[in-house]
């Protein structure tokens, strides 16, 4: 037999073997329970885990772009201890329902509003984004101003300085690389790598939950769809709100301090800018440095994140002038 037939058929049989493993335990981890809560009605459940007690306001947690629950659980259970505070995944994400990936920045607003009526979470809601999940918290906020106790912004995007066409090229390459992502861990062959190369475990049930999601096709499509958003955007909507929207609301944004790498330096460029325009938001706001992050703040620095929502929740609960 000639070599590239063999090669052919070692290939097709890699191929089968992926594919029948990844198909075998999808089907099993269907079975098994989700970490946290389901809510919501059939094809519309949010995966959500809600701790800490109290009367609110409530802590809500927005993702960045694909972001699940699980990256903020470490910092969820900081806060916990004096506030309640609740995580979800969003519709396309995690083990929540799929959801069609032509909704709208509006649309995944009036869904959080749904969750969190469905959750009977304590209002008002102090919120807190992380990146793209800025995009939705400030609509929530600006819509619901009566819901809205504080605003903490862990490195959001603003407008003016994102909506640019060469940012704009790099996030739809990162769509067409998530889909090519997708696409192999369909095949399985990630799983197939995992499986044979994989080494130690995780053990603890944040990583464990990680480690099962980025096997999973359903997260890097959840993922490309949350950035084909972003092209869609309404044009007039791409330009930075204006100065004290929020009137005193109280509002922490929290920056990182170490640059954008690589192609990302085109949305390092104008980033500073555009925090200090959304500090500007509001007349009790706080502009915080994260020194030695990058945009991961959550994990390179997580008690600089808690010390934002702690004083955020502070100013909104004792009226406690976040200028000072």
């Amino acid at each position: 037999m000639a070599w590239y037939l063999v090669v052919a058929v070692v290939l097709a049989a890699v191929l089968v073997i992926a594919f029948a493993l990844q198909t075998a335990t999808a089907a099993r981890e269907r079975r098994l329970p989700p970490p946290a809560a389901l809510l919501g009605p059939a094809g519309a459940r949010r995966h959500v885990r809600l701790e800490g007690r109290g009367a609110g306001p409530t802590i809500v947690i927005e993702q960045g772009a694909g972001g699940v629950g699980p990256l903020w659980w470490a910092v969820q259970d900081s806060v916990a201890e004096f506030a309640p505070v609740l995580t979800y995944d969003r519709l396309g994400l995690g083990w929540s329902d799929s959801a069609s990936p032509a909704r709208s920045i509006e649309q995944r607003v009036e869904e959080l509003r749904e969750l969190l009526e469905i959750a009977e979470a304590p209002k008002p809601y102090v919120l807190v984004a992380h990146s793209y999940g800025g995009l939705i918290a400030r609509q929530f906020a600006r819509k619901y101003r009566d819901r809205t106790a504080a605003l903490v912004l862990v490195d959001t995007l603003e407008e003016a300085a994102f909506f640019r066409p060469e940012v704009l090229k790099i996030y739809s390459r990162f769509g067409v690389i998530l889909s090519v992502v997708a696409f192999a861990q369909a095949l399985g062959l990630p799983r197939l790598w995992s499986t044979l190369f994989g080494g130690v475990r995780e053990t603890d049930a944040r990583g464990a939950a990680l480690a099962q999601l980025s096997l999973r096709p359903a997260m890097y499509r959840g993922m490309r769809d949350d950035f084909r958003t972003l092209p869609r955007f309404p044009e007039p909507q791409r330009k930075s709100w204006p100065a004290g929207v929020f009137g005193a609301l109280p509002l922490v944004v929290i920056t990182h301090g170490q640059p954008f790498p690589g192609p990302l330096a085109a949305v390092e460029r104008h980033w500073g800018a555009g925090q200090e325009r959304l500090a500007a938001l509001s007349t009790n706001s706080r502009l915080v440095v994260a020194k030695n992050s990058n945009h991961m703040i959550q994990d390179d620095e997580p008690a600089v994140v808690i010390d934002a929502i702690r004083r955020a929740y502070d100013a909104a609960t004792q009226g406690r002038s976040l200028a000072a």
